[in-house]
């Protein structure tokens, strides 16, 4: 299905029809006659979901569309929607929301502590999925779990208890996007973790994750001085698992590159948009348009802010517009 709708897209539509057309397939809220519309695992159809993080957001203008799919945080013991997310929906953007712990461990979610807080929740977002029309929401409860820093909550067997708990939680309540519900779970890990076995050991499977979700970065210059990489170098690995596991669509749910050298950023860009294009199985890319003051070797940590260059932003631009990444919810 995800390569016959790439197929239709990338030869009936042009990026004149798509600027033109308001009711053109170019955000969450767009597809025709969406009641009609067989509900998917990714939730996707028509191409590529485009979106990014609430940074991204403030170029819409500049790269020619809203976003499709907006990457926002939250966190246990919060109540949805936080300020701001209400106007993203009402806009026709859905949401890749992170449920992450703060103290919680694995432990405790799994055996039922945090239930009324983390139902409260889930149904606070489904409830708003429906109001604003948005036949997919996502949710990914703990992302990065092989982030080091969160170790401390448990380790990878219990990780997999707490999701598969977290997660029958929404199905017993009829939140769950194949049993009557708007939401689809994405579970992101770190692009290294698939480089070897580790993300298997946070695998929950594929009848408890829906999207296989990938964070990576291309980051010379910061964080250890690393080279440049490809897209493939970087997400390749992610695929192939994704491939392996149940043939699993797969969300790049953080992508980004720093401009060093300089020209750097905008080159990425333009490589992304051949890559992602020509993977029937990727549904959705995010950029990630943020200084990241947590990763060190470069002044003021690592920027993969595209604003403050011009062919970054049209980089953007030519691949947010392309017929195949107006990607639609199903």
């Amino acid at each position: 299905m995800r390569n016959i709708h790439k197929a239709m897209i990338a030869a009936t539509t042009t990026v004149a029809a798509l600027l033109a057309a308001p009711a053109a397939h170019s955000y969450a809220s767009d597809a025709p006659a969406a009641a009609a519309l067989t509900p998917t695992a990714s939730g996707v159809s028509g191409g590529i979901l485009f979106g990014g993080d609430q940074g991204l957001m403030h170029e819409a203008g500049n790269i020619g569309r809203k976003l499709g799919i907006v990457r926002v945080y939250d966190h246990i013991g919060n109540t949805f929607p936080l300020p701001g997310y209400d106007n993203i929906m009402a806009a026709g953007s859905t949401l890749l929301i992170s449920l992450d712990s703060t103290t919680q461990s694995y432990t405790s979610i799994a055996n039922g502590k945090y239930d009324n807080q983390i139902l409260t929740f889930l149904k606070s977002v489904n409830a708003s999925a429906i109001k604003y029309n948005l036949n997919a929401i996502y949710i990914s409860f703990e992302h990065e779990p092989d982030n080091p820093k969160h170790t401390t909550f448990g380790t990878p067997a219990q990780f997999i208890q707490a999701w598969d708990h977290v997660h029958q939680l929404a199905a017993s309540a009829g939140l769950d996007w194949n049993n009557g519900g708007r939401l689809h779970w994405v579970w992101i890990m770190i692009r290294t973790s698939f480089d070897n076995s580790y993300a298997s050991q946070f695998w929950p499977g594929s009848n408890e994750v829906d999207v296989v979700g990938i964070d990576g970065y291309n980051s010379p210059g910061c964080s250890g001085n690393k080279p440049p990489a490809t897209p493939a170098d970087i997400f390749g690995p992610a695929l192939a698992f994704a491939s392996a596991n149940g043939d699993m669509p797969v969300f790049i749910s953080e992508w980004a590159s720093t401009n060093d050298p300089s020209g750097g950023q905008a080159a990425f860009i333009a490589s992304m948009q051949s890559y992602v294009t020509a993977d029937p199985d990727i549904d959705a890319a995010m950029y990630w348009d943020t200084q990241d003051v947590t990763k060190t070797g470069a002044p003021g940590g690592c920027s993969y802010v595209i604003n403050a260059n011009p062919a970054s932003v049209q980089a953007m631009y030519t691949l947010a517009t392309s017929p195949q990444m107006q990607g639609y919810l199903n």
